[in-house]
């Protein structure tokens, strides 16, 4: 995207839509005040000049009415009215009433003076100009103070003067001293000619600002694009390249002011992120070649829980494609989501191996929770290894542990796990167990006389045809040392057991291997019958059998005596 397709939002245009603005604001402000400024002086000589006709007006008028011509006072007072720019010309009584219209003062004057030196007028009558109770005629009475006031009159704007006419000495001859003022001269003008030039001035100083305004923004528009916009965009246009993914962008150093440090910092970045990106691609490139080659299965999520990572171990242990893997998702990875859940729940962060047993596969599942310092989620991880080989050895090392290698009967740690695990179960289930001690009768003699592989291949056949007795689910055939054998009974009586002994003897005796023939003696104990408390009493009481049934000639089954005497 081009910068210049950003228009009014570039940071450019907003630099000189501001520095412009607050050129044109300045200009304003100062033509603005100039303005007002000769608006006002327009105003104060317009004042002072009507004040100075005012008080010439009130000098000639007491000139007149000193010399007793009054008549010549109210034809002056007349003639002032047809002046150019004047509205109303008036001398006004202290009551509001127009002055030279009656015969009130020439009555007070003849009669202070006690003399008929003043006609009266053949017509009069009577004109008011203000009320009373005006708030301004009152103010110029009182203060006998010069008063002037703006005002709307007919849509027009008017300025009346208020003029106090003082009892000054020279009138107390006709008027006496009883009062300070007579009345007021008011004076009434438009304001027309001087709001015209108000308006031209206005004008003047707008045209003069929009011409000025109008250079500084054309020079300011021009520097600015010149020395601060056009690097601005040269630096953004580089800016946004870098962030498509071209680090290969270098800007032009031109000065040594703020933008060309801009530039050079710019520079300094572009190549520190080039040399940065370069090692986090060798990084990648070993990490991709471990995750993509490893034995081990890997499967990642991102924070939604969604899979974004599957490598191809994982897809052969799991016997599925990435594609399902991704679709199923994380916690039905081993078709078991209650056990994943599980399994993450336990794990925490440091997380934990948990083996399935997956399609004739062990597979040992690390699973996590990946969390940052502030416990936010980043997402759960499972790294999946084949234990098949390792749980098969496990299981042949455990049957290697507990079988006897020449016989494959259980041995002797096996005998004495399984028989203390039994005799719990029936004390605490109530249930019946016994045990069977036997031995090759005259087993020395015979390895004297026929060799100890001779021997050996006795004690395998005895082993067989013991096995092929004895229940394959509920008995358990072992090696107790040497030639003594055992066979471990559930769920059987002593009595039982004597039956089971006894088809063992005759098929021992019937046994013949190489052309050899053997015997043995069976001792039987019950659990119940001779009241063992211990599983090594139970064998002891056996033993004691088997004694028994040596000392009475062996080839015979003997039975534990109840209480525990043989």
């Amino acid at each position: 995207m081009k910068l210049n397709s950003l228009g009014l939002s570039s940071i450019g245009a907003k630099l000189t839509l501001a520095i412009c603005s607050v050129i044109a604001l300045g200009f304003g402000s100062i033509v603005y005040f100039y303005a007002k400024q000769q608006e006002k002086n327009i105003l104060l000589q317009n004042e002072r000049a009507i004040q100075q006709v005012l008080n010439s007006v009130s000098e000639g008028l007491q000139t007149v009415m000193i010399t007793g011509s009054a008549d010549v006072a109210e034809l002056y007072a007349d003639k002032l009215k047809g002046i150019k720019d004047v509205d109303d010309f008036r001398i006004v009584r202290t009551n509001g009433l127009e002055a030279f219209r009656d015969n009130e003062t020439i009555h007070k004057v003849n009669q202070h003076r006690g003399e008929a030196d003043f006609e009266p007028r053949p017509t009069e009558h009577e004109h008011r100009v203000f009320a009373a109770d005006d708030a301004n005629l009152i103010r110029a009475i009182s203060t006998q103070r010069f008063v002037y006031y703006y005002h709307q009159q007919h849509g027009l704007e008017h300025l009346t003067f208020l003029l106090p006419i003082k009892n000054v000495k020279k009138c107390h001859r006709c008027h006496g001293k009883e009062r300070e003022v007579f009345g007021v001269l008011e004076f009434r003008s438009a304001l027309d000619t001087v709001r015209e030039e108000v308006r031209q001035t206005w004008m003047q100083s707008l045209l003069v600002l929009a011409m000025a305004l109008a250079a500084v923004l054309v020079v300011a528009t021009v520097v600015l694009r010149r020395y601060i916009v056009r690097p601005i965009e040269v630096v953004s246009l580089a800016m946004a390249k870098v962030a498509a993914g071209d680090l290969n962008q270098n800007i032009p150093v031109i000065g040594r002011d703020e933008l060309s440090l801009m530039a050079l910092s710019f520079n300094k970045m572009t190549g520190e992120l080039r040399d940065s990106y370069a090692g986090f691609n060798s990084e990648h490139n070993k990490l991709e070649t471990i995750l993509m080659g490893t034995d081990e299965g890997i499967v990642v999520t991102d924070g939604s829980g969604a899979v974004v990572l599957v490598n191809p171990a994982a897809e052969f242990l799991l016997d599925k494609p990435s594609a399902r893997i991704v679709e199923e998702g994380f916690l039905r990875l081993l078709d078991d989501p209650q056990r994943m859940e599980c399994s993450l729940e336990h794990a925490g962060i440091a997380g934990t191996n948990d083996v399935f047993l997956y399609r004739q596969r062990f597979l040992a599942v690390y699973a996590s929770t990946l969390q940052r310092a502030d416990g936010h989620m980043l997402g759960h991880a499972a790294i999946i290894r084949d234990m098949t080989k390792e749980k098969r050895l496990e299981q042949l090392l455990r049957e290697l542990s507990n079988t006897d290698a020449l016989t494959g009967l259980a041995n002797r740690r096996a005998l004495d796990e399984t028989l203390a695990r039994e005799f719990a179960l029936a004390h605490e289930q109530g249930r019946e167990l016994a045990v069977l001690m036997f031995d090759v009768d005259h087993f020395k003699k015979f390895n004297d006389n026929h060799g100890h592989d001779q021997g050996d291949r006795v004690l395998k056949a005895f082993a067989v045809t013991t096995r092929s007795y004895v229940r394959e689910v509920l008995d358990t055939v072992c090696r107790y040392g040497g030639e003594e054998f055992m066979v471990i009974a559930r769920e059987t009586s002593q009595d039982g057991a004597v039956i089971l002994a006894e088809r063992i003897r005759e098929g021992i005796e019937a046994m013949v291997v190489d052309g050899l023939r053997v015997t043995t003696s069976i001792g039987v104990a019950g659990i119940r019958e001779t009241g063992a408390s211990t599983p090594g009493e139970l064998i002891e009481r056996a033993d004691a059998a088997l004694y028994e049934a040596k000392r009475s000639g062996r080839n015979r089954v003997t039975a534990a005596a109840r209480g525990g005497a043989a």
